[in-house]
C-alpha cells in the first residue's frame, strides 16, 4: 500500500501505545477512505484529543517538524502563528512571545512569561529550552496563561515537548542533512525491548554550520556552532498496573555566535560619529542586507546541559492513576560579545571600545510533581497534586569599556558576582462536572508559594585594570547586597464547555496566571535593592473547534483578552551603562486566532493558521526614552508615556501554511511528493522604547522540498530550499549599544536563500 506521511500524525502516549485514529477507515460500502489522525495532547494533564481539550493549543507532531525543516524551538513559529522569536546576543536573553507577550531581559533574577516543559519537567530559564528539537513525538504550544496546571512562569503561556518513548519492537531511524554554508547535520535512534519488562531508546545527535556572518578583519565566519547531544530513555513496566520511565540527557553547544551587524549609520545623532564608523567599517557597509562586521575580540556563546528524571505511573485496580515526576538538571553558559562591532585596539576620539562583555552562569534545579487522576466517571473526574522546585543560579560578568578624552583614554571597567535562589511550593486541583446534553463546566485552583533569595556583591575599587573608573554608576561604593522575597499567590482557571455533538465543541474559559518576582542580577547599585513584583495575568478566552464527519477537515478558532498587571519589562540606564529590570505597568494582548487542517485529496494535505493580534502597553507612563527623543517626540524631563504603543515583536497579523502533495509513481518502487511551508507577517516595533527606527516592514517566507520516499517509508531522499524569493528579514533591531542614534540587527540564517540536501533510513 502507498505509505503517506500526514503533516499532523497519530501521537503515542508514554507507554508507547499508539491512541490515533487509523489513518484509512471503510465506509458503508466498504471501500477504504482517508482521514486525518487523532492527535492526542496533554494539555489538561490527561491524554485527550486536541479537538476535544478546551484549551488554545497548537500541535505539532514530530513528523511535521522534519517535513518542514524544523529542528530547534525557534523555528516553531514558522509553524505557529502566535508565536514569534527575538534574537539576543546569547540564549540567556533571547526570548519567544506567546500572543505578543514574552521576557527579554538580561537579568538572570527573572523567570520567562512563556514556559519551556521537557517531558514534564518544567525548565528554570528559557535558555535551557532553546534546543535541538531530536526524535520528538509531538510539540504542544498552549496560548495564554498556564498557571493552574503548569504554574512556575507560565502567564503567557506554554511550549512544552514530548519526546519518543521506547518501543516493544526493534526499531531505528538515521536522518543525514547537508546544506550551504558547511552546514552538517546527523541523528540516530534506536529502540528495542531489552527483556519482557525493560524497553530502551538511545538517541544522539550531530550537526554543524560555519557561520553565515563574515568577519572581514579575519576571515572568520561567525554565528555558527557545534553541537552534540545524546538522550537515553528506560521503560520499565513491571507489571500491567506500573510504568517507570527514566530519561538522562546531555548537550553540549559550541557557538561563535551571537555577533550583530550594523544596519544604518545615517540615523547618528552625532553625523561625526556617524561618519567616522562608516570610514572604520570599511569594507563593510551599513544595510538591512548587511551580513558583515568587523571584529577583533573573541565572539563566543557556549553552554553545557545535563539532567535525569524518573516519572511513575500506577494505576489502581479501581481507575485512579497516580504520577510521580522527579527530575534535576545542570546548565552551565558562557558567553562574550564584541560590543564596538570594530576592530581596532585603541579608540579613537567619538568611538568606545567595548571588546569585553563576558559572563558565565552556573544553574542547577531540583523538581517533584506528584498528581493523582481520578477515573473518568459518568459526571465527575479531577486531578489533585503538588509541585515541589528548588533553584540555584549563579551569575559572574565582566566588562571594560575605554574613550578617548580631553585627558586620554579613560577606561571603565567592573565586574560583579551575583547569585538567585528560588524555591516554589505548589498544590494544585483541576476537575470536570458533566451536567448532560454535551455541557461541562471544568476548572481549577492552583496555590502557590514562593521564596527568591537574591545576592549580588561588586567592589568598584576592584577594577579590571589600574586606573579604570567604576562602572555602574557606583561612585566608588560597593555593592553587597543580601536578600529575600516571598510570596504567596492563588491562580486558576474555570470555563465551560459544550459538546454539540461529535464534530462541534464550543468553550469560554477565565484563566490566572502568575509569574514570580524578579531582582535585578545585574551591575546593580545599592540604591537598587528592591525586588520586582510579580507579573499576574487575566485572561477571557472562547474557542471553537470543528472536525467534519467524514475526518478530512478539521478548523478550530479562539478569540482572546489578556491583562497583565506588573509586566516585567527593562530599559536602559545610560549613567550607569546598562539596562535594569522593571515593572512596566499594564499591558495587554487581545485578538482572535485560527487554526485548520484539510485533506483535500488523498494525497494532498493543507494546514494553516491566521492570528491577529493586538498586544498594547496599556500604562507606562514614566517609560525611558529611547536615544535623541525630543521633547516634540514625547520625551519630558528623561521620561515618555508608552500607554497605546506595541509590545515588541508583536505583529498584528501573522499567516502560516503549509501544502504537502504525495505523487504515486505506480510503475517505481518508490514515491514521490514536494512540500511548500509559507509565512507572512505585518510589520514591528523590536523595541518597547518604540524607537522609530527599530520598526521592521511586514514580510513572507517560502521554503520548499522535494524528494522521493519507499512505498514502506523505510528510506526518504529530497533537496530543499529555505527562503526561496530571497527575501531579507531580521530577528531583532536594536539602537546600538555604543553609538547614540546608530541601529543595529541580527540577521539569522534562513534570511537569505540556502539550499539542501536530506537523507532518512528508518527500520
Amino acid at each position: 500500500m502507498l505509505h503517506y506521511r500526514l503533516a499532523i500524525t497519530a501521537s503515542c502516549i508514554a507507554l508507547g501505545t499508539c491512541l490515533a485514529a487509523p489513518a484509512y477507515a471503510q465506509d458503508e460500502s466498504g471501500e477504504t477512505e482517508r482521514k486525518l489522525d487523532t492527535v492526542m495532547v496533554t494539555a489538561t494533564k490527561r491524554p485527550e484529543t486536541l479537538q476535544d481539550v478546551p484549551v488554545a493549543v497548537s500541535a505539532r507532531s514530530g513528523a511535521d517538524l522534519e517535513n518542514s525543516g524544523v529542528s530547534s524551538i525557534e523555528g516553531l513559529a514558522t509553524l505557529v502563528p502566535s508565536l514569534t522569536f527575538t534574537q539576543s546576543s546569547n540564549e540567556l536573553n533571547s526570548s519567544v512571545r506567546i500572543r505578543g507577550v514574552g521576557t527579554e531581559v538580561f537579568s538572570s533574577g527573572v523567570e520567562p512569561s512563556v514556559s519551556f516543559v521537557v517531558d514534564d519537567v518544567v525548565l528554570a530559564r528559557q535558555g535551557q529550552g532553546f534546543q535541538d528539537l531530536v526524535d520528538v513525538e509531538r510539540v504542544e504550544v498552549l496560548r495564554g496563561p498556564q498557571s493552574t496546571l503548569f504554574g512556575k512562569n507560565a502567564s503567557a503561556g506554554v511550549i512544552s515537548v514530548t519526546t519518543q518513548a521506547p518501543t516493544r519492537t526493534l526499531s531505528g531511524k538515521f536522518d543525514a542533512l547537508i546544506a550551504e554554508n558547511e552546514e552538517y547535520a546527523l541523528r540516530g535512534t534506536v529502540a528495542s525491548p531489552i527483556s519482557e519488562t525493560v524497553l530502551g531508546r538511545l538517541t544522539a545527535f550531530t550537526k554543524s554550520q560555519k557561520g553565515h556572518i563574515k568577519n572581514v578583519s579575519d576571515g572568520r565566519n561567525l554565528n555558527g556552532y557545534d553541537n552534540w547531544g545524546v538522550r537515553g530513555k528506560i521503560l520499565v513496566q513491571p507489571s500491567d498496573a506500573l510504568d517507570l520511565t527514566f530519561i538522562a540527557d546531555y548537550r553540549d553547544t559550541q557557538q561563535d555566535c551571537c555577533a550583530y551587524q550594523i544596519r544604518d549609520t545615517s540615523t547618528a545623532l552625532n553625523p561625526v560619529v556617524g561618519a567616522t564608523l562608516d570610514a572604520l567599517l570599511d569594507p563593510v557597509v551599513a544595510s538591512p542586507e548587511n551580513r558583515q562586521t568587523k571584529l577583533n575580540a573573541p565572539v563566543y556563546n557556549n553552554s553545557e546541559q545535563w539532567g535525569l528524571s524518573g516519572k511513575a505511573e500506577y494505576r489502581f485496580g479501581n481507575g485512579y492513576t497516580f504520577t510521580s515526576i522527579t527530575a534535576y538538571r545542570e546548565w552551565d553558559f558562557e558567553n562574550n560579545i564584541d560590543v564596538d562591532a570594530l576592530d581596532f585596539e585603541d579608540p579613537i576620539p567619538g568611538v568606545i571600545t567595548f571588546d569585553l562583555n563576558s559572563g558565565q552562569t552556573s544553574l542547577s534545579q531540583i523538581s517533584q510533581e506528584f498528581r493523582l487522576a481520578s477515573p473518568q466517571w459518568d459526571n465527575f473526574d479531577y486531578v489533585i497534586g503538588a509541585y515541589l522546585f528548588q533553584l540555584n543560579l549563579d551569575r559572574s560578568f565582566r566588562r571594560r569599556i575605554e574613550a578617548r578624552t580631553a585627558l586620554g583614554v579613560v577606561g571603565q571597567s567592573g565586574q560583579f558576582n551575583g547569585s538567585v535562589g528560588n524555591k516554589n511550593y505548589a498544590a494544585f486541583a483541576s476537575g470536570n462536572y458533566h451536567f448532560g446534553q454535551g455541557t461541562t463546566l471544568f476548572g481549577g485552583l492552583r496555590l502557590i508559594n514562593e521564596t527568591l533569595d537574591y545576592k549580588v556583591y561588586r567592589d568598584p575599587t576592584n577594577v579590571l585594570q589600574p586606573g579604570d573608573f567604576p562602572l555602574g554608576g557606583s561612585a566608588g561604593t560597593p555593592a553587597d547586597i543580601d536578600g529575600d522575597t516571598s510570596d504567596t499567590a492563588l491562580v486558576g482557571d474555570i470555563g465551560l464547555r459544550q459538546q454539540w455533538n461529535e464534530d462541534v465543541m464550543t468553550y469560554v474559559r477565565y484563566a490566572r496566571g502568575y509569574k514570580g518576582r524578579a531582582f535585578d542580577v545585574i551591575f546593580t547599585a545599592p540604591q537598587n535593592t528592591q525586588y520586582v513584583d510579580a507579573e499576574q495575568s487575566d485572561s477571557y478566552e472562547a474557542g471553537l473547534k470543528v472536525q467534519t464527519a467524514n475526518g478530512r477537515l478539521q478548523f478550530n478558532a479562539a478569540a482572546f483578552w489578556t491583562d497583565y498587571e506588573d509586566f516585567q519589562a527593562q530599559e536602559r540606564d545610560v549613567a550607569a551603562s546598562t539596562v535594569v529590570v522593571a515593572n512596566a505597568g499594564k499591558v495587554s494582548t487581545k485578538g482572535i486566532e485560527l487554526d485548520a487542517t484539510a485533506l483535500l485529496t488523498d494525497t494532498t494535505l493543507l494546514q494553516g493558521g491566521i492570528a491577529y493580534t493586538d498586544a498594547k502597553v496599556d500604562s507606562f507612563p514614566f517609560a525611558q526614552c529611547y536615544r535623541g527623543q525630543t521633547v516634540a517626540e514625547g520625551c519630558i524631563n528623561g521620561a515618555q508615556d508608552l500607554s497605546g504603543e506595541d509590545l515588541p515583536n508583536s505583529p498584528d497579523w501573522r499567516f502560516t501554511a503549509s501544502l504537502r502533495q504525495d505523487i504515486p509513481l505506480a510503475t517505481l518502487p518508490f514515491d514521490g511528493f514536494f512540500q511548500l511551508d509559507g509565512s507572512w507577517q505585518s510589520d514591528v516595533q523590536f523595541q518597547i522604547d518604540q524607537n522609530p527606527n527599530t520598526t521592521q516592514d511586514g514580510y513572507g517566507l517560502l521554503h520548499l522540498s522535494a524528494g522521493i520516499e519507499d512505498d514502506d517509508g523505510s528510506w526518504t531522499a529530497s533537496i530543499y530550499v529555505r527562503n526561496l524569493l530571497d527575501e531579507t528579514y531580521a530577528s531583532n533591531i536594536f539602537a546600538d549599544p555604543l553609538y547614540p542614534g546608530v541601529i543595529s540587527q541580527y540577521l539569522p540564517r534562513d534570511s537569505e536563500r540556502y539550499f539542501g540536501a536530506r537523507l532518512t533510513a528508518s527500520f
